[in-house]
C-alpha cells in the first residue's frame, strides 16, 4: 500500500503539506462563521457565547493555535468527545444496536482548533485525492456518483456488453482506521514530520463516553478509528481509503465514504463473472490489510442483460475467497433502489407510496395549518421525496411519470384548497413546474455546473463543449447512440439536447470556462 502511493505520487510535483501558523486574520474569520444553532459539547460552552466574544479571545486563541503548531502536541482537553448514537434511516429495528451510528459531539474550541487545520491543509489534499472519492468533498453529492455510475452502465450496455457490479459490506469503517497505518499513509502522500507528529497526537489518548438520556457514562480511550461528527475525522478517512484506487485494473471503483462499489463489463456473461470474482478478491484483500473489517457474505451483485433490457434467465453465483453470493434482480445503492431492466420502477414506485402517505396525513389534519404552514410543510416533507437524485430515476416510464404529475396535482389542491381548477391553473397559481419540467431544469443546473467546473471533474466524460460549434463552445457535444433504452434515454443524450435548444441569453449567467 505505501509502496503503491509513493509510486503513483513519485511523479506528481506538490507543495510541502505543513500547516502554517495562525494568524488573527485566520481564528476571527472562524470565529466569525461558527455555527450558533450548535449544541455544547463537553465543555459546556455555547457557540454563541464564543461568537459573540471573538474579538476578545481571538488573539489569545491565536496564540494557543501556534503553541500547539510548534509543539506538535494536540491538547488532552480537545480531545473529549460526547458519542450521540444515530438511528440509521435504513434500519427498523430500534432495539438492534448495530442500527446506530455513533456521533461525535466535540467543544467549541475543539471545533475551532480542528477547523484551523482542516482549512490550511484541505485545498493540498484536494490535489491528492482521487477524483473517484466522493465524500465529504466541496462539488460532490451521492447523486453524482450515481449519475457517473449509471451513465457508464448505459454506454456499455448500448454497445451490446453484459454489465455487473457487487456493492461492499464494511461495519464500522470509521472506527476501524489503525492509526499508525494512517500517519503511514500520509508519510508516503508527503505531509511533513511535525504536521505527522501534530496528527499523531490528535489520534491518541482521545476520550469518549456515551451520551444517553442527557446522561453521560464511563469514559473510554479510542484505540483506533476517527472520529464521527469531527470536523478532521472524515478529512483524515479520505485520506486512508484514498489509495484503494490505486488497486483495480478491469473494473471501475464507486466510492462514497465506507460505500464502496466495482463495476465491469464484458462481452459474455463468464468473462464478466471473471473480472467481478477477481477484483472483489482485491477489495477484500485491500480491506484486510488495512484493517477493516469486511462482510462478504453480505456483498449484493447485480448483472444487467444488455438484450433490450430483458432480464437474464437464472441467478448467477459469484465467489470469491470462501465466500459466495448469488446475482439479485435489484440492488440499493447510497438509498436509490436499482434494478437490472434500470427501468427504476421499484424505486419511483417507493417514493410515490412515501409521499401518498404522508400527503394522506396532511389532508387528514389540514384543519390545523394556515396557508403558510401547508407551503413549508409540502416543501420540506412531501416534495423533499423527489429531490434525492432525480437525475438518476427520472427515465422511468410514463405511466410513472403520470402518477407523479397526479400526486403533485393532488398536493396542488390541497395547498390551495381547490378541486375544481385543472392542473395548469394550480400550476400557474403555485408558480411551479411540472415534475417533467423540474427534473429537465435539475438536468440543466448540473451541466452548468459542470462546464464551469462546479462539479466533479468526471461528469465532464458526460457533458462536454462542442468546441467545433458556431456558438463559441456554448453548445454540448452531441454523442452517437445505438439503442433507445441505454442510449436516447440518458442524460449524455438528453442533456445536449435540452442545453443546446436554450438560446444563449437564456442560458445561466456565468459563462463558460476556457480550458
Amino acid at each position: 500500500m505505501i509502496r503503491k502511493i509513493k509510486e503513483h505520487n513519485q511523479n506528481i510535483e506538490s507543495p510541502s503539506l505543513k500547516i502554517p501558523k495562525a494568524s488573527v486574520e485566520d481564528i476571527n474569520f472562524i470565529l466569525k462563521n461558527l455555527n450558533v444553532n450548535k449544541s455544547p459539547g463537553p465543555d459546556l460552552l455555547p457557540p454563541k457565547l464564543i461568537k459573540s466574544v471573538k474579538d476578545i479571545i481571538d488573539k489569545p486563541l491565536t496564540d494557543v493555535i501556534n503553541y500547539m503548531i510548534e509543539s506538535c502536541i494536540f491538547p488532552d482537553n480537545a480531545k473529549i468527545a460526547h458519542v450521540t448514537p444515530v438511528f440509521k434511516t435504513d434500519k427498523k429495528d430500534r432495539q438492534e444496536k448495530s442500527f446506530y451510528r455513533p456521533i461525535s459531539v466535540i467543544g467549541v474550541f475543539s471545533k475551532i482548533i480542528e477547523r484551523y487545520i482542516e482549512t490550511k491543509l484541505n485545498k493540498i489534499i484536494e490535489d491528492l485525492l482521487s477524483i473517484f472519492i466522493a465524500a465529504y468533498r466541496k462539488k460532490y453529492s451521492t447523486n453524482h456518483v450515481l449519475i457517473r455510475l449509471i451513465d457508464n452502465w448505459k454506454i456499455n450496455l448500448d454497445n451490446n456488453k453484459f454489465v455487473g457490479a457487487v456493492l461492499m459490506d464494511l461495519s464500522k469503517a470509521f472506527d476501524c482506521v489503525p492509526h499508525d497505518l494512517l500517519i503511514a499513509k500520509m508519510h508516503a502522500y508527503g505531509f511533513d514530520m511535525d504536521t505527522l507528529i501534530l496528527m499523531f497526537s490528535y489520534l491518541k489518548n482521545r476520550q469518549q463516553g456515551v451520551k444517553v438520556n442527557n446522561v453521560i457514562h464511563s469514559f473510554m480511550s479510542l484505540v483506533s478509528g476517527v472520529p464521527q461528527g469531527s470536523i478532521l475525522g472524515p478529512f483524515l478517512f479520505n485520506i486512508f481509503i484514498n489509495d484503494i484506487i490505486l488497486f483495480f485494473e478491469k473494473s471501475d471503483l464507486y466510492n462514497y465514504a465506507d460505500d464502496n462499489t466495482i463495476s465491469a463489463f464484458a462481452n459474455t456473461i463468464n468473462e464478466l463473472i471473471n473480472i467481478l470474482q477477481s477484483e472483489s478478491e482485491t477489495a477484500i484483500s485491500w480491506f484486510q490489510n488495512n484493517e477493516m473489517i469486511v462482510n462478504p457474505e453480505k456483498f449484493q451483485a447485480i448483472i444487467i442483460n444488455p438484450k433490450n433490457g430483458t432480464r437474464l434467465p437464472s441467478k448467477f453465483t459469484l465467489r470469491f475467497n470462501e465466500y459466495e453470493i448469488e446475482s439479485e434482480n435489484s440492488v440499493v445503492l447510497l438509498g436509490v433502489a436499482i434494478d437490472d431492466k434500470l427501468s427504476f420502477e421499484s424505486h419511483t414506485q417507493g417514493l410515490i407510496r412515501k409521499a401518498a402517505g404522508q400527503l394522506n396525513y396532511l389532508i387528514s389534519k389540514q384543519r390545523c395549518f394556515n396557508d403558510e404552514a401547508k407551503r413549508v410543510l409540502l416543501e420540506s416533507f412531501f416534495m423533499a421525496n423527489f429531490n434525492n437524485c432525480p437525475l438518476v430515476w427520472m427515465f422511468c416510464s410514463k405511466k410513472l411519470k403520470t402518477k407523479l404529475e397526479l400526486l403533485q396535482k393532488r398536493a396542488l389542491r390541497f395547498l390551495h384548497n381547490d378541486y375544481e381548477s385543472d392542473y395548469e391553473h394550480l400550476l400557474a397559481i403555485s408558480k411551479k413546474p411540472t415534475m417533467e419540467v423540474k427534473n429537465y431544469r435539475t438536468l440543466a443546473i448540473e451541466i452548468f455546473k459542470t462546464i464551469n467546473d462546479l462539479n466533479p471533474p468526471f461528469m465532464k466524460e458526460i457533458f462536454s463543449r462542442n468546441t467545433n460549434s458556431e456558438r463559441n463552445g456554448t453548445t454540448l457535444l452531441v454523442k452517437m447512440q445505438n439503442t433507445k433504452k441505454y442510449g436516447s434515454d440518458t442524460l449524455r443524450a438528453l442533456g445536449p439536447k435540452i442545453w443546446n435548444k436554450l438560446p444563449i441569453h437564456r442560458q445561466p449567467i456565468l459563462t463558460f470556462s476556457k480550458n
